[in-house]
């Protein structure tokens, strides 16, 4: 079994854009190349295949009339260059699971979903799917663009998706059991404790924010270091002094951590330097931090 999900989940590989690793973004042609797969092995196992207007795939297999349904899935999508088992891998898993126990009878319905977007690498917004059978999905969303201009709307329905039709995804008050998600670690604490799997008990909750950091323009060759008010240079010690801090808490007690994306817009006589995080939907934070000489952050 082990090498049958290293030879499937190496075969669904293949759909990526050119480049290292895997890069698979939602709405694309290589999203349609991988849902083709998906749905052989949802067939195979004996699943009922559907495709909901937020391009979730369903592979549904029926219980007893009325019974509630317990959900299994993960996301197809990926980051840029990123490995073979993120993701796809929570919707492979359960699906063979199912085809072992075809002639088992269950109790319950049971559904395993591949979302589209979770990675929230081509629009700035993430989780499409699961926001949209929460049922806190923003309309408003749908009119962010990726980096080509194409807004999520228009991706949707060029991929022959109905956005119109995802408030009605909505399964708040609907006889769930419950969602289980197998996915790897994506970090060495498992290994590091000889631990072939751990339960998950609590996770991340993310912020992402633009920081904008004004400084003073001035000549590279005649104003002195001590003058300069370098925008850059202010950004350094917030980056490094979080560094320093890994082990800060949140206000509810949980570790956190903090990550710097990008540099937007800096040169050597900017007087401002725009930082963010890549793939955020813009949210504001009041107030300012000042940096060294003069330099001061905007959230």
């Amino acid at each position: 079994m082990t090498e049958r999900i290293s030879d499937l989940l190496a075969d669904i590989s293949r759909h990526t854009a050119p480049g290292a690793g895997v890069s698979r973004l939602p709405f694309t042609q290589e999203h349609r190349a991988a849902l083709d797969t998906i749905r052989g092995w949802m067939e195979k196992a004996g699943l009922t295949v559907t495709v909901d207007a937020a391009g979730t795939m369903i592979g549904r297999r029926e219980g007893p009339p009325g019974a509630p349904v317990l959900l299994f899935g993960s996301h197809q999508d990926s980051v840029r260059n990123g490995g073979m088992f993120d993701g796809i891998m929570g919707v492979l898993l359960p699906v063979l699971a199912l085809g072992e126990l075809s002639d088992m009878a269950l109790p319950f319905s049971v559904e395993v979903l591949a979302f589209a977007d979770e990675e929230g690498v081509r629009f700035p917004t993430a989780l499409i799917g699961p926001r949209s059978l929460a049922g806190n999905f923003d309309p408003a969303s749908l009119e962010l663009r990726d980096a080509n201009g194409i807004s999520i709307r228009q991706a949707m329905t060029d991929f022959g998706l109905d956005p119109d039709a995802i408030p009605q995804l909505d399964r708040r008050n609907r006889a769930i059991i419950g969602y289980v998600e197998t996915h790897i670690e994506q970090g060495p604490v498992l290994e590091a404790d000889d631990h072939p799997v751990g339960l998950v008990t609590s996770i991340c909750g993310i912020e992402r924010h633009r920081l904008t950091l004004c400084g003073k323009p001035g000549h590279a060759g005649t104003v002195p270091i001590a003058l300069r008010a370098d925008a850059l240079h202010g950004a350094a010690p917030h980056r490094c002094a979080r560094q320093r801090s890994p082990r800060r808490r949140t206000h509810a007690g949980a570790a956190s951590a903090a990550a710097f994306g990008r540099a937007h817009r800096c040169a050597p006589a900017a007087s401002r330097a725009r930082f963010r995080a890549p793939s955020f939907a813009p949210r504001r934070s009041p107030g300012r931090a000042r940096g060294p000489r003069g330099t001061q952050a905007r959230a």
